[in-house]
C-alpha cells in the first residue's frame, strides 16, 4: 500500500511538471525547453496519426495527398506550438470543447450529415430500383407485343396470297401495296428500344456515381468545417477569458476561497450569481435543469432519424418483395379472328335493279399469340441501409446523451486549462470576485442592521406609549 501510494505522487509530480512546462509562457531552463520540445513534438505525431487514419480509411483520400497533408499539419502544429504560448493553450482548449455544447452540436451535425449521406440516398435508391423494375416490366411487356406484331404481317401476307389465288386485277396490286406501306420492321424497333434502354441504363449508372461523388465531397467539407469549428470556438473562449473579467467567471475555486481566507470572507456559492462549486464532483441543480433543453433537442432529432430509418427499411422491404411480383407477370393469350370477303355484283343484277352479289372469295382464320415477360431480365437487386451506418448513428446520439451530465465538467475543465496558462488574468478575476463578493456581503450586513434597528425603534415607541 505504502509503495502504491508512493508511486502515486510520483506520477502526479511528475504530471504536474510537465503540465507546468507545457503551460508556462517562457521555459525556464533547459530541461523545461526539452521537455516543452518533446511535449509538442510527442502532440504532434499524435494527432497527425488520427489525421492520417481519417484520411485514408474514412475521407477516401490517395496516400500521397494523405501524406502531405498530415507533413503540412505536423510541421505547423510542432512550429506553433513550441514557439507561440496561446496557440497551446487554445489547442488544449479543444479537446474539452468536444466534451461541451459545441462538442454536442457537432455530433448532432454530424448524424444529420450521415442521414443526408447515406440513409436518404439509399431511399433514393430503393425508389429508383423500384422505378426501374417498372420501367423494364413495361419494357419487355412492349416487346412481347411488338413481338406479336409479326402476326399481323403475317396475317396480311396470307390474305395477299390468297387473293392472289382467286382474282385477278387492281385488288391484287392494291393489297400489296397496302401490305408494302403497312408492313412492320419488328427488329428494327426492337433496336431502337434497346438502344434506348441502354442510354436510359447509362444515365442510371451515371446519376449513381454523381451521387457517390457528391456524399464523398459533402464529406470532406464537412470534415474541414468540423475542425475549424472547433478551433475557432477555442480561439473564441480564450479571447474573452483574456479580455473580461465577467466571462464565464462564475466557479468557486480553490484560490478563490484562499484568496478569501486571506482576507476574512468565507466565500460560498450563494455569493456569486450562479455560483458553482468547482472543487466537488456535485452537480447543482440549476446545471441539471440546463440540461433538459438540449436532451429535448436530441430527442427530436433521434425520432427523425428513426422515422427515415424505419421508411427506409420500408422502401428496402417494398423493393425486395415487390419487385419480383411486378417483375413476374402472368404470360396472356391473345387471338385474333379475320374475315376479309371479296365480291362483286353481276351486271344483270344491276339491270334488275337487285341487291345480289357474287363472292369471288371468302378468307376466315383466327390466329393466336402469347404475350410473356422474362422474369429474369427484370432483377430487382434491393439496397440495403449499410449497419455500420445504423451503428455509428447509435453511438453518435448515445454520446450526445452522454455528453449532457459531461458538458458540465469539460466547462469546469476548459476554465482550469485556461486559468493554468494564464494565471496573471485568473488573479484579476479572483480578484473581481473579491470585491463582488464584499459588496454583497456588506449590502446584506447594512439591510440586516437597517431591520434590527427598524425593530428597535418599534420597541422604544411601544414603550414611550405605554408610559
Amino acid at each position: 500500500m505504502y509503495v502504491f501510494v508512493c508511486v502515486r505522487a510520483s506520477v502526479r509530480s511528475s504530471m504536474e511538471a510537465l503540465w507546468l512546462c507545457y503551460s508556462s509562457p517562457t521555459p525556464q531552463s533547459a530541461s523545461h525547453l526539452l521537455a516543452l520540445l518533446v511535449l509538442c513534438l510527442s502532440l504532434a505525431a499524435v494527432t497527425a496519426s488520427l489525421l492520417f487514419h481519417w484520411l485514408i480509411d474514412l475521407l477516401k483520400y490517395d496516400i500521397q495527398t494523405a501524406l502531405v497533408a498530415v507533413g503540412i499539419y505536423a510541421t505547423a502544429v510542432f512550429i506553433l506550438s513550441s514557439l507561440i504560448h496561446p496557440f497551446r493553450c487554445a489547442f488544449m482548449l479543444i479537446f474539452p470543447t468536444l466534451f461541451a455544447r459545441q462538442g454536442r452540436k457537432l455530433l448532432l451535425s454530424a448524424s444529420m450529415m450521415i442521414v443526408v449521406l447515406f440513409v436518404l440516398p439509399n431511399m433514393a435508391a430503393n425508389i429508383a430500383t423500384l422505378t426501374h423494375v417498372v420501367k423494364c416490366a413495361s419494357e419487355k411487356l412492349s416487346q412481347s407485343l411488338l413481338s406479336s406484331s409479326n402476326l399481323i404481317n403475317t396475317i396480311k401476307d396470307n390474305i395477299v396470297r390468297r387473293t392472289e389465288e382467286s382474282v385477278d386485277g387492281s385488288l391484287v396490286q392494291t393489297l400489296r401495296d397496302f401490305d408494302h406501306t403497312t408492313h412492320i420492321n419488328v427488329s428494327e424497333v426492337k433496336g431502337r428500344l434497346h438502344v434506348l434502354s441502354q442510354r436510359v441504363q447509362e444515365d442510371f449508372s451515371e446519376v449513381k456515381s454523381q451521387v457517390q461523388d457528391l456524399k464523398l465531397l459533402f464529406s470532406r467539407i464537412f470534415a474541414a468545417g468540423f475542425v475549424l469549428y472547433l478551433f475557432s470556438e477555442s480561439v473564441m473562449y480564450l479571447r474573452s477569458y483574456l479580455t473580461s473579467v465577467r466571462f464565464d467567471n462564475t466557479y468557486i475555486t480553490g484560490g478563490l476561497r484562499r484568496k478569501g481566507a486571506e482576507k476574512g470572507i468565507v466565500v460560498e456559492a450563494k455569493d456569486v450569481k450562479n455560483g458553482v462549486n468547482s472543487t466537488s464532483f456535485r452537480i447543482t441543480k440549476k446545471e441539471l435543469f440546463k440540461c433538459l433543453a438540449p436532451a429535448m433537442v436530441i430527442t427530436l432529432y433521434l425520432l427523425m432519424t428513426v422515422f427515415l430509418i424505419v421508411l427506409d427499411f420500408f422502401l428496402y422491404y417494398l423493393v425486395k418483395t415487390g419487385g419480383p411480383w411486378i417483375s413476374n407477370m402472368p404470360s396472356t393469350n391473345i387471338s385474333i379472328n379475320v374475315n376479309f370477303k371479296v365480291g362483286t355484283e353481276v351486271a344483270i343484277c344491276q339491270i334488275l335493279s337487285s341487291d345480289c352479289q357474287l363472292e369471288l372469295f371468302n378468307f376466315n382464320r383466327t390466329y393466336t399469340a402469347l404475350i410473356h415477360s422474362d422474369p429474369n431480365v427484370c432483377e430487382a437487386q434491393s439496397s440495403k441501409l449499410n449497419p455500420s451506418v445504423v451503428t455509428a448513428l447509435v453511438f453518435l446520439y448515445l454520446f450526445s446523451y452522454t455528453l449532457l451530465p459531461l458538458e458540465v465538467y469539460a466547462r469546469r475543465l476548459r476554465r482550469k486549462v485556461a486559468a493554468s496558462f494564464f494565471q496573471q488574468q485568473e488573479e484579476r478575476r479572483v480578484e473581481f470576485l473579491i470585491k463582488k463578493i464584499q459588496t454583497k456581503q456588506k449590502e446584506r450586513q447594512n439591510e440586516v442592521f437597517f431591520i434590527e434597528t427598524k425593530h428597535q425603534d418599534k420597541d422604544v415607541s411601544g414603550m414611550i406609549d405605554q408610559l
